[in-house]
């Protein structure tokens, strides 16, 4: 709990004694030093731990960020441009209350640090998402961090795998759609199924069409065969999705 007036020092001291507490219990309570090997899947925010004996363990992760130590410095997941945004779109919320309580280290997306900066700012992330334990990997002069908000089944595992999407421009992402009007054409208006926001993650696939598309739609009284024909939906992956939304808004009357 943030209390009025805290320093930045004071908060995440606070949070790094919670996660001092709550890392053993996660450990034992899901055995994870029993598993030899570990992967992580950035195309469906997946972390897997595998034993020898072929036991399996899985999490949702969210990307907390990287500490170098060759520059000493500690980069934020959401300022990584190869991090895809849908495994660290959940720190737009410590970004904020960074911005709230003018703590500039959670608004910075790269700092100079030390050996603890990592931890430091993981046991942050992990207090204000309500994360169940954490997890750090060495993948060069790196140290990466996670934090892990819910276990997964191996079948909830799989069916993560139908909703990314391979993306040419970027870094596998979530499955959405657009009817084909939006991908070539700006100002054109945006019309959603529900209203998104890049920075909450949502268990539905985002849709979308132009207005052209959606007088249509209310001219037959619903997706009939010809509105869907005149929509001619394509698949794209959220980032795009979030980019075509950006570039319409500008135009949101129907033509």
């Amino acid at each position: 709990m943030y209390l009025s007036g805290q320093s930045f020092e004071d908060y995440k001291d606070n949070c790094v004694a919670d996660l001092t507490s709550l890392q053993p219990e996660f450990i034992k309570l899901h055995d994870v030093n029993a598993y030899e090997d570990w992967f992580y899947d950035h195309g469906t925010g997946a972390f897997h731990f595998k034993s020898i004996s072929g036991k399996n363990l899985y999490f949702k992760y969210v990307d907390v960020g990287s500490f170098s130590t060759k520059t000493n410095t500690w980069n934020w997941a959401w300022d990584n441009p190869t991090t895809p945004k849908h495994v660290s779109r959940a720190l737009e919320k410590v970004k904020d209350f960074g911005a709230i309580h003018n703590f500039e280290q959670l608004t910075t997306g790269l700092f100079e640090g030390d050996e603890y900066t990592g931890w430091e700012m993981t046991a942050i992330a992990l207090k204000l998402l309500n994360a169940i334990g954490a997890y750090q990997v060495p993948h060069e002069h790196l140290f990466i961090y996670f934090i892990f908000t819910n276990e997964l089944t191996q079948e909830q595992c799989d069916a993560l795998k139908d909703k990314y999407i391979e993306c040419d421009n970027h870094v596998s992402a979530r499955t959405a759609f657009v009817c084909q009007h939006l991908i070539t054409n700006t100002c054109a208006g945006f019309n959603e199924a529900f209203d998104s926001d890049p920075a909450i993650e949502t268990e539905d696939e985002h849709q979308a069409w132009c207005n052209k598309c959606e007088k249509t739609r209310l001219k037959e009284g619903e997706w009939t065969e010809e509105a869907m024909a005149f929509a001619n939906i394509k698949v794209v992956c959220d980032q795009c999705y979030f980019e075509i939304k950006e570039r319409n808004q500008t135009n949101k009357k129907l033509q």
